[in-house]
């Protein structure tokens, strides 16, 4: 009977508890209009004040525009320790305005201190991206499969595509296509597939290229990937819509999108598309030009997706 008493009373601790704290959240907006209000008059001691509050109450971390108004108060009131501690809380929050900032006449004073430049530093990296290392090997990746490319047209031209020159060359080439899968499979992995700003120029072309190198199983294995990463802008679309269509050739002897084609009499032309009717509505649907322009403005190996599959 005691035990069934302490578990009720527990309970009923344990609901108050939740409920004052579900209160106190839907409440915290209140406390940060009164600091903002206060720091648009300059009443920067009051306004610290208040966003300290804010924070200690454990509403959750506060968003970067508190966390900068926050430091900027306390730095006006000459607490330039606190005012360091809220300007590594924006730092660690993504803050990435290393303009205004440094530009900033509210944190003049601080210029002077040794943290200050910590704190530019951090924030500057928030700003650049860029993986040092990953877009370096993703554009010698890149530049290595059009340095073979070019390698093995010299050897066709010269030797033909079945001679043995041509068919060694081409076999040293699937081994570095396995090498190449391995690491862009460890860079995807690792940071997930990343565009431009974060592996560089070349990267996005890298990685499609090393996987539409790859066989039929890993490329659908990356294939939701792919996908997501061309629906977000990290990927040209055509990248996506050549991935589709290989493994769609691949399981169906279909393709989607009309992107693999053939020479025929001297003109190029898609090999079979499902519902060939409806082929210019998908392209359009993520941004492609007709199957017509397509095949226009189409020259053999103009494309890297297309070396030496």
């Amino acid at each position: 009977m005691y035990l069934k008493y302490c578990c009720l009373l527990l309970s009923v601790i344990l609901a108050f508890s939740f409920e004052s704290n579900a209160q106190d959240k839907q409440n915290f907006a209140f406390p940060l209009h009164v600091a903002d209000s206060l720091f648009a008059v300059k009443q920067y001691k009051k306004a610290a004040s208040v966003y300290a509050t804010v924070r200690k109450l454990n509403y959750g971390v506060l968003d970067t525009v508190h966390l900068y108004k926050a430091a900027a108060c306390w730095t006006a009131t000459g607490k330039s320790d606190s005012a360091f501690l809220y300007l590594e809380f924006i730092a660690y929050h993504g803050f990435e305005n290393e303009e205004r900032l440094s530009t900033d006449p509210l944190f003049t004073r601080l210029h002077r201190d040794g943290q200050w430049e910590t704190i530019l530093s951090a924030v500057h990296q928030n700003r650049v991206k860029l993986i040092p290392s990953v877009a370096l090997e993703l554009s010698q990746m890149l530049k290595n499969y059009r340095d073979g490319f070019e390698q093995y047209q010299q050897l066709v031209e010269q030797h033909g595509k079945n001679s043995k020159e041509a068919k060694a060359f081409k076999y040293r080439l699937r081994e570095v296509d396995s090498t190449n899968f391995i690491k862009v499979s460890s860079i995807v992995n690792t940071y997930g597939w990343r565009g431009r700003e974060y592996f560089g120029p070349d990267g996005p072309e890298a990685l499609i290229t090393t996987l539409l190198h790859a066989n039929i199983v890993n490329q659908k294995k990356y294939f939701s990937i792919v996908r997501i990463a061309a629906l977000n802008g990290s990927l040209p679309a055509e990248g996506f819509a050549i991935m589709a269509d290989n493994i769609a050739l691949y399981e169906n002897n279909t393709q989607i999108y009309g992107t693999h084609l053939r020479l025929n009499n001297g003109q190029y032309e898609a090999y079979a598309i499902a519902d060939e009717p409806g082929v210019d509505t998908r392209r359009n649907q993520i941004g492609l030009c007709t199957l017509a322009v397509y095949l226009q403005n189409f020259k053999p190996y103009n494309q890297l997706y297309y070396f030496i599959k």
